[in-house]
């Protein structure tokens, strides 16, 4: 005798037919559900982050970072145009960075991504710096700005390490 297969139907619990047909791929928690599992360095560099940004977006917004940009000392639009482009660049960056933890997904390949982006504009913006300086004449500005723009890089590089580390 030949077994039918088709008539032996597995059945599916409850929990099994609610799961699959209300998956819950996007969704958000809070950002301290979020934060729960993360160390305490991924939480201070987060958080040292998110203040430099704030505090570089307080700085654009008011006009206080137009004398210190290359576009301060060229007068070009040119240079205006790039630092916009930067800065949001950066600032989208840094939303899709919170979205990315609110949603508990893993940060390692979005943050390398970021290290690549920053490094990009630590070497470009460096070089601008050079052509319009021509010859560096304050070294101590280029000095702060290559540390400040490093910092941002080593942040990204931390954050990913400490990403690791930690659990959902």
């Amino acid at each position: 005798m030949a077994d039918n297969k088709l008539d032996e139907r597995p059945t599916l619990s409850k929990e099994e037919l609610q799961a699959l047909l209300e998956p819950q791929i996007l969704s958000l928690s809070n950002i301290q559900e979020a934060l729960s599992g993360k160390t305490r360095l991924f939480k201070a560099c987060l958080f040292a982050a998110t203040a430099m940004s704030a505090a570089y977006l307080g700085m654009y917004s008011t006009g206080l970072l137009d004398n210190f940009v290359s576009h301060g000392w060229t007068k070009h639009y040119g240079d205006y145009r790039l630092h916009q482009i930067r800065f949001g660049i950066g600032f989208l960056m840094l939303v899709s960075l919170y979205v990315w933890i609110l949603l508990k997904k893993p940060l390692g390949t979005i943050l390398a991504c970021y290290a690549g982006v920053l490094s990009y504009f630590l070497v470009s913006g460096t070089a601008r710096l050079f052509v319009v300086l021509n010859p560096p004449n304050d070294t101590s500005f280029l000095t702060i700005y290559i540390l400040l723009n490093s910092s941002f890089v080593a942040l990204a590089f931390i954050l990913m390490r400490e990403d690791r580390r930690s659990t959902w």
